[in-house]
């Protein structure tokens, strides 16, 4: 995986401003701890209020900025690219895995099934040695949760 990308500190210019909304209550609406990067070469705009924090605001919105120029640059090579294809690998193969599990589980099913489809009769001996005979025609469901 590619390296985090990075932008200069010239490349664009950072405003803070007052959040309006989300996690935070009152405390969010009085401080400026929302920020909004403008690149200046692009006029692409940012804006980042994940947190309280402006620090950790600022942080999250360069790295946003610099993935965005980077797709823009290269969109073939991009990291964020990368990352979703990656996503994507990893959901399909939990998506096999899973179908594999219920096609194990039905064939498991059928296979009990079958073993007493030709069966009209058992004969069991309890603990006395005494047989017991049963229908299996009308518990034939409760065998095969024995099974």
């Amino acid at each position: 995986m590619p390296a985090r990308p990075t932008i200069a500190e010239g490349d664009f210019k950072e405003k803070f401003i007052k959040g309006g909304s989300g996690k935070g209550g009152q405390k969010i609406n009085k401080t400026n701890s929302k920020v909004q990067l403008t690149h200046i070469a692009t006029g692409i705009v940012i804006t980042s209020q994940a947190t309280r924090s402006r620090e950790q605001n600022r942080k999250i919105a360069r790295e946003i900025l610099a993935l965005k120029l980077q797709d823009l640059e290269d969109p073939a090579n991009s990291r964020q690219r990368i990352v979703i294809e990656r996503q994507k690998m990893v959901k399909a193969r939990k998506n096999k895995r899973t179908k594999a599990k219920y096609e194990t589980l039905e064939k498991n099913k059928q296979e009990k099934e079958d073993l007493l489809e030709g069966i009209d009769e058992m004969v069991f001996i309890d603990e006395n040695s005494e047989p017991i005979q049963i229908d299996t025609k009308q518990s034939k469901q409760k065998l095969l949760k024995q099974l």
